[in-house]
């Protein structure tokens, strides 16, 4: 029987994520054909790039035409145009951090101090799951879904490509957010378990403190690095996917406008827009150093 309690966790888990695939495989084959064919009869609901959208600079796809100017395209001068796609981007990428933060942090708290233990082990395996998931396979699979769904209404529920800060957001926010909301709960579930394990929580309880007190005195204070680690860490997630999510979804930001700069051969867009991102990625790698730096300080 011991033998048995101590696999059962691994059981659970093996089974979440054949229960994951198994729906994921389903629904892909389902709607697929649905949403092929929706997109080529462009019944789709998008909304009409404005700014730079370049697609008088390419004759047909993949057929490049060299030397192509996008800032002069657009009409503006390549730091604002680049500036433009950075504040794009922004939006994509401070929604889906918030997003990951708001939920993983409460969530990742209540699975380590008051969750039952079997809904502990069962949302600890689908966390391991969600991280797994890519986020432009995440993207697509909310496109096949809103098609889907749309053909079962009658009309539009959400629009699965496009720039808008409205309904057209949901799906990328939805997309970038899904791992590194996975990545934060199980990071603070284990920080929180790992806390609450310590001599000086188990003393707080004997001494026959409030269990709201033990929680926000002993424990809330230790975390702040790893809330810290978790924010920086999901926001490397968001990062990581930003490129494809919006080439895939058609969001102008700095992914597509790097990509379609090197497209058009033009290479004071793409190298602009290339340091931006990589120093975001540095700043974000610096900052998870100092933070973890900081983990381990303990102030009971």
């Amino acid at each position: 029987m011991r033998g048995l309690g101590r696999t059962r966790p691994v059981l659970i888990g093996a089974l979440t994520l054949l229960l994951v695939v198994a729906v994921v495989t389903l629904l892909f084959l389902l709607a697929t054909r649905n949403f092929i064919a929706s997109r080529s009869a462009g019944g789709l609901a998008g909304s009409t790039l404005q700014g730079w959208q370049i697609s008088e600079g390419v004759q047909r796809f993949g057929e490049v035409v060299p030397g192509f100017d996008l800032a002069a395209r657009a009409g503006m001068a390549p730091p604002a145009l680049v500036l433009l796609a950075t504040l794009n981007s922004a939006f994509l990428v401070v929604l889906a951090t918030s997003l990951a933060l708001g939920i993983g942090v409460p969530v990742g708290f209540w699975v380590a101090v008051h969750a039952p233990r079997r809904l502990v082990v069962l949302l600890k395996s689908a966390a391991n799951v969600g991280v797994a998931f890519p986020a432009f396979f995440v993207a697509f699979l909310l496109q096949v879904l809103a098609v889907e769904l749309a053909g079962r209404f009658g009309h539009t529920v959400l629009p699965v490509y496009g720039f808008g800060l409205d309904a057209h957001i949901v799906i990328p926010v939805i997309a970038l957010a899904l791992a590194p909301l996975a990545y934060v709960l199980r990071l603070v579930a284990l920080s929180a378990t790992e806390l609450n394990a310590r001599d000086f929580v188990r003393t707080a309880r004997a001494k026959g403190l409030a269990e709201i007190a033990v929680v926000y005195r002993h424990i809330a204070p230790n975390m702040v690095g790893a809330i810290g680690e978790a924010g920086l860490g999901a926001l490397r997630f968001v990062l990581a996917g930003l490129v494809i999510v919006e080439y895939l979804l058609v969001w102008p930001g700095l992914g597509v406008l790097a990509l379609r700069a090197a497209n058009v051969q033009d290479l004071p867009i793409f190298l602009s827009s290339a340091l931006v991102l990589a120093g975001l990625f540095y700043l974000t790698d610096l900052g998870l150093d100092l933070v973890t730096h900081r983990r381990g300080l303990i102030v009971g």
